[in-house]
């Protein structure tokens, strides 16, 4: 069997360009899916030392907002507004990154619909991203067992994967979201950083496929 070379998809659940970006990367990935293996790393935005209250960066976060609806379309729902204006949830992408690393695991295929679905449950029904039981209800699309979820939400295993991820986009030398890195005959090419519109995300992969080595 030939092995596919591979597009990344550097994101992070609690960045809302990704959010909008997700239309894109998703119609890329139906194009492309025979011909690239498709992974999503999280970036681990808001870890560490950038872990923080939504009320640290309100202001900035709904100036933010509306340059991402009028730029990609994507829209914000009323109950994510009331997050930000209540300001105390904690922005940490620890736990969502968590979230998406349990089902790359069980279901790597699923796994760039599933990151999708993270973030409009953040951004459109403002649910709680820190508690395990939000993610729930938006398990049953997937098939998953809630239980067993639970079981490796905790587990210490998952978080170490999702620590490598924080590692591999650090790595590739990642500094803005989202990020798309194809990676081909074992060179790397960056071919976003930020939202880019569809056009033009598959017009750089077209050319970069193009070009000789």
């Amino acid at each position: 069997m030939m092995i596919k070379d591979t597009i990344y998809y550097v994101y992070d659940p609690l960045c809302s360009w990704c959010y909008g970006f997700s239309p894109v990367i998703k119609k890329l990935k139906s194009l492309y899916d025979e011909q690239f293996d498709f992974q999503v790393i999280s970036g681990g935005m808001q870890s560490g030392e950038r872990k923080q209250p939504v009320s640290a960066i309100r202001d900035y976060l709904k100036g933010a907002y509306k340059n991402v609806t009028e730029r990609t379309g994507v829209e914000f729902g009323d109950k994510f507004m009331a997050v930000l204006e209540d300001g105390n949830r904690m922005l940490d992408s620890i736990p969502p990154s968590i979230a998406l690393s349990i089902v790359k695991d069980l279901k790597p295929e699923e796994a760039l619909n599933f990151a999708a679905t993270i973030q409009e449950a953040v951004y459109f029904d403002g649910f709680d991203w820190n508690s395990v039981e939000a993610y729930i209800p938006y398990l049953k699309v997937y098939d998953f067992d809630p239980e067993d979820f639970k079981r490796k939400f905790e587990d210490p295993l998952y978080k170490e994967k999702t620590l490598e991820d924080f590692k591999l986009a650090a790595n590739f030398g990642v500094t803005g979201f989202p990020s798309v890195i194809l990676k081909k005959d074992d060179n790397y090419y960056l071919i976003a950083q930020g939202f880019v519109p569809f056009d033009q995300l598959h017009a750089t992969l077209e050319q970069v496929l193009a070009s000789p080595e």
